[in-house]
């Protein structure tokens, strides 16, 4: 059994790379090595039934005598879907079984290079035209959505069957007029408008939402009603930052106040607002109301949208500012830029204050303290600091630097110890 299952591979790949040949002598490949791994590529994607050049069907003969008159066919397999079919200068072709052609790929064509024009239908010519004067086809195919080519420059573009662009849409960086052509009238008007020193690259549909490439690396969402919902500059080598004029006005006095030395290099319209991205990677949240639901802060100064915040720390902490606020169910948590926490309760109370990695204060300060805790602190263990400090709902609890932990009731007697070192 296995000596006959031998014999009949070699007899199945015996007729795999036998090719049918023209029988009068048609021209050969130029050059053998060339065709002979053109053809392994070829047939390795499907491997098929090699048919003689007599039993070649007339409208594959006459789809080939019209549109590639310089040259002619080499060899043709069928496959289980398919035809395919190699010409002489290294072109191929594929037809369905209804002998219609599926696939033109002419990209390693020695005579043509390019898929002929009488094969490519006019919409598809009028957009490469347009969009990508200096490039051509040379690949186009059949698909169940419409059609696919492939540029000389091997960018694929997707069009669906009214030819309308679905992926890869976009310019070829000239010969428009500074203008952007893609099938998206909307997003073209925003480019030209916001974007003028740059052009589209490409332009893909993504379920509810387009994704516009520029060519500075600009990435922008839009809306299927083509409203843009997130534009991120964060990769453009022309722009760098959001378009001011993209920016409500609200957000931008905010950073311009908070973040002097930074700008926006990426904003998103969220369902609860808005998310912004600064060039220093910092996010802040925005509410539809322009309050900082997080990330609030500044570079350099204390002007959170929370003035008692803001003059909480001021007074308690002046040597740094605040790096973060975030709001947390029924509570504000703010981190300094010293790395001092304090937690806030919705009227602006302070509830806890935590120093233990501060590097700069390293000890709650002494105004914020009890003085009865202060005093037995200072009276049963001298030498040590209390680092963080917390109002509990039936009296307090501190941890002083040796990890030590100390509840009191609401009259400041001790009621417990815990020691976390």
């Amino acid at each position: 059994m296995k000596k006959l299952s031998v014999i009949a591979t070699i007899a199945a790949l015996a007729l795999i790379v036998t090719a049918c040949g023209k029988e009068n002598g048609a021209a050969t490949y130029e050059n053998t090595e060339r065709a002979a791994a053109n053809q392994e590529q070829w047939q390795s994607e499907e491997v098929g039934v090699s048919v003689e050049y007599s039993e070649i069907a007339p409208e594959i003969m006459l789809f080939v005598e019209t549109h590639f008159p310089l040259t002619s066919i080499y060899n043709c397999h069928q496959t289980q879907h398919y035809y395919k079919v190699m010409l002489n200068d290294h072109t191929k072709l594929k037809f369905n079984h209804s002998f219609e052609w599926v696939e033109v790929d002419c990209e390693h064509s020695s005579i043509y290079g390019i898929v002929p024009a009488s094969i490519v239908p006019e919409q598809i010519t009028d957009y490469v035209t347009a969009n990508f004067p200096n490039n051509h086809i040379d690949q186009i195919e059949k698909e169940y959505f419409g059609w696919e080519i492939e540029l000389n420059n091997d960018h694929e573009i997707k069009f669906d069957a009214n030819f309308n662009v679905i992926s890869g849409g976009g310019n070829g960086g000239g010969g428009n007029g500074g203008g952007n052509n893609s099938n998206y009238p909307g997003i073209n008007t925003f480019v030209d408008t916001y974007f003028p020193q740059v052009s589209i690259r490409k332009v893909e549909r993504d379920g509810n939402k387009y994704e516009v490439e520029l060519t500075d690396n600009t990435d922008i969402d839009f809306n299927l009603s083509f409203e843009w919902t997130k534009i991120d500059c964060d990769d453009s080598n022309v722009h760098g930052s959001v378009p001011t004029e993209l920016v409500p006005m609200q957000i931008t006095d905010y950073v311009t106040a908070n973040f002097p030395n930074n700008h926006i290099d990426q904003i998103e319209k969220k369902y609860y607002g808005w998310d912004v991205e600064l060039n220093n990677d910092h996010e802040i949240k925005f509410d539809s109301n322009f309050n900082v639901i997080s990330g609030g802060g500044n570079g350099g100064g204390n002007n959170s949208n929370y003035p008692e915040i803001n003059t909480f720390v001021d007074t308690y902490f002046p040597q740094v500012s605040i790096r973060k606020v975030e709001r947390d169910g029924n509570k504000y948590e703010v981190e300094l830029t010293d790395n001092t926490d304090i937690d806030f309760n919705l009227s602006f109370e302070w509830k806890k204050i935590d120093c233990d990695e501060s590097n700069v204060y390293g000890s709650v300060p002494n105004e914020l303290v009890p003085a009865q805790i202060t005093d037995y602190v200072t009276a049963n263990f001298p030498g040590k600091h209390i680092d963080s400090i917390e109002k509990k709902y039936n009296g307090w609890e501190i941890e002083l630097n040796n990890g030590l932990e100390i509840t009191f009731d609401d009259n400041f007697n001790v009621t417990g110890f815990d020691d976390k070192k």
